[in-house]
């Protein structure tokens, strides 16, 4: 009895992490110099980051809707390109033109409540001006 206790501890234990860690991952897909192009169709949000600040990666980027959600890495000739200073960096592109953007403060962090739904705001407002 108590081997199939210890057992369904170890079980659960490996689900919980799992689950945890689950949650933790990022599905965007990540972008480089030549498959950045993707940005020119439809209305795209990208994400610049980098590893050495993935505690601040915006994972709420994933609820977003109606719109395309990539990452790219900060150590990147577009990132130069978009002049970069600051992780994070979100940029709402319209047809590959940028939108608008939202920077880290200086903590490195976005707002978590207001960001989001600023960014789905004009994501909102660019399908309303499609139509």
């Amino acid at each position: 009895m108590e081997d199939k206790i210890n057992n369904l501890i170890v079980f659960l234990t490996i689900i919980f992490f799992l689950l945890v860690f689950s949650l933790g991952c990022n599905s965007q897909t990540i972008l480089d110099d030549k498959t950045f192009s993707k940005t020119k169709s439809g209305i795209t949000v990208v994400e610049f980051w980098s590893d050495w600040n993935k505690k601040n990666e915006c994972y709420w980027l994933e609820q977003i809707s109606d719109a395309k959600t990539y990452r790219i890495d900060l150590e990147t000739k577009t990132a130069d390109d978009f002049k970069i200073k600051v992780l994070p960096t979100i940029i709402v592109f319209n047809n590959g033109e940028e939108v608008d953007r939202f920077e880290g403060d200086i903590s490195f962090q976005l707002c978590p409540k207001r960001t989001p739904k600023k960014v789905q705001r004009i994501i909102d407002e660019l399908m309303i001006n499609k139509f």
